[in-house]
């Protein structure tokens, strides 16, 4: 299909989806939500933290690649990775003196709503859901500003044994503390230089510094995890995200077994109400490979109906669960690499018995599903279409508040860059004898064992900013899945 032809499709799949979406009743999101405080970096800025701290310090940690932030150079050590490959990095500290190092010397340019839970709450609410059940167990006043004031968005509390729904500004605890990310934000064409290393950053994207004090756990009162099958009437769709927070021990002596279980607990809950819910995961990166293997093998295998990963976290993924040379190839920069995206997320539908495998990448986007799925290949793809829309507008504006506001994102061209791309994919395909270019070009690919939906995406050259985007992009395609199936 030529570009002129999938510009048309976005249209129609846009116009589509915003018919329907009102028949998905509602949605569950959990658990991760914080405040971002982000900072879009300069060349004079990255210039000025270099000189105060040792050079050689910070050329010996970018070799090591420091797992966690623990000081203003294993800061500076990620950031400066991430620039050097222009990719995306989500990295722990569990330390209040980074941000209180930030705060002294790169103070940021503005606070918002941040974590994937807290994020994908808005973007549902704002696309007109008619009702979004929040969940964060760290639900303090200061971050319960930052959700929509929308009377759609409630948060679950138990008062005198009931289960009520309030909106999050009603249901906080007021002895909770704010939890506050750093987003450092760099542009393509920035010039970083450190001692006789030197570069060009390659791409737009973003380092995220993510705070776990030792108060965050992904967890819920007893009384609420008792009650909520009775939310069976108010949901369609759950999305779950925050995993990445649980951490392999804990001060008290309690370990990442038992909070592993209990976030399974909450799972099979919901099913437990409705008994066609459809439960999808929104992964990120996970340094620990302990915990990256548990998630996918303890919680996403066999609880979970969908699964949504970046190019990276697809990498990641297969990493733990027994496909490393796979993995490297995925992250290779030759032109193989998206031949090895296509065959990992195929692996991750099969060995974590999944439905769906969503996989967004920088202009287009992969989708394998399972045989069974109730929806129908058309479907998916005008899903898929929509979340594309969806990101566009996303990176276009900043923010979006109604449903109309994403009619802006048809303005944005399909990414040529990412067609070209799909066309090493579909050769592969092609003589593989998977498919014929003719099914290849439409977008849906039925094999014996899998379906798929391939899709060239839309991508803005110069966006207002990334947070978010990939969020929009998981949140967006599985909604308006819950909205075809429905």
């Amino acid at each position: 299909m030529e570009l002129e032809l999938w510009e048309k499709a976005h249209a129609e799949a846009f116009l589509n989806i915003k018919e329907s979406l009102p028949k998905v009743r509602g949605m569950f999101v959990a658990y991760n939500s914080n405040i971002d405080a982000i900072k879009h970096i300069t060349e004079g800025d990255i210039a000025k933290l270099i000189k105060l701290v040792d050079l050689n310090e910070i050329q010996q940690k970018v070799a090591s690649y420091p797992r966690e932030i623990q000081t203003p150079v294993d800061f500076l050590a990620r950031l400066i990775i991430a620039m050097r490959d222009g990719k995306a990095a989500e990295v722990p500290t569990y330390t209040s003196d980074i941000h209180e190092w930030l705060m002294d010397n790169l103070v940021f340019d503005k606070a918002r709503m941040g974590g994937q839970a807290g994020i994908i709450s808005n973007h549902l609410v704002h696309l007109g859901i008619r009702k979004v059940i929040t969940y964060v167990p760290w639900l303090s006043s200061e971050q319960a500003e930052y959700f929509s004031k929308s009377k759609n968005l409630v948060h679950p509390v138990i008062k005198d044994d009931v289960l009520l729904l309030k909106h999050p500004t009603e249901a906080y605890n007021p002895k909770f503390k704010p939890r506050v990310n750093w987003i450092i934000e760099f542009s393509k064409g920035m010039k970083v230089k450190y001692g006789c290393e030197q570069f060009e950053v390659p791409r737009d994207n973003r380092l995220i510094i993510s705070s776990r004090p030792p108060w965050i756990r992904i967890d819920m009162p007893r009384k609420l995890y008792d009650q909520l099958p009775k939310l069976q009437e108010d949901v369609d769709g759950a999305i779950l995200a925050g995993y990445q927070m649980i951490r392999e021990n804990y001060e008290d002596g309690t370990t990442y077994h038992e909070y592993i279980g209990r976030a399974v607990n909450v799972i099979e809950r919901l099913k437990e109400g409705n008994s066609d819910i459809r439960i999808h995961v929104e992964f990120t990166s996970i340094s620990n490979k302990v915990i990256r293997k548990a998630i996918l093998k303890d919680i996403v295998c066999r609880h979970v109906h969908s699964l949504g990963l970046d190019t990276v976290e697809v990498a990641n993924a297969l990493n733990v669960i027994g496909f490393e040379e796979l993995a490297y190839s995925v992250i290779d920069k030759d032109e193989k690499a998206i031949v090895a995206l296509y065959e990992g997320a195929v692996r991750l539908l099969h060995e974590l018995k999944l439905e769906r495998v969503h996989v967004h990448s920088l202009g287009f986007y992969i989708c394998v599903i399972s045989k069974d799925h109730p929806l129908g290949l058309e479907g998916h793809k005008k899903a898929l279409l929509f979340a594309s829309t969806l990101a566009a507008t996303q990176a276009s504006l900043g923010d979006i508040h109604s449903i109309d506001d994403v009619a802006k994102g048809l303005e944005v061209p399909v990414s040529r860059k990412g067609y070209e791309e799909l066309e090493i994919l579909g050769k592969y395909l092609v003589r593989r004898d998977i498919c014929s270019m003719e099914e290849f070009e439409d977008g849906c690919i039925s094999t014996p064992t899998h379906d798929v939906v391939i899709i060239p995406t839309k991508i803005v050259d110069d966006p207002v900013a990334t947070v978010g985007i990939g969020d929009a992009i998981s949140a967006g395609a599985f909604v308006a899945m819950l909205a075809e199936m429905k």
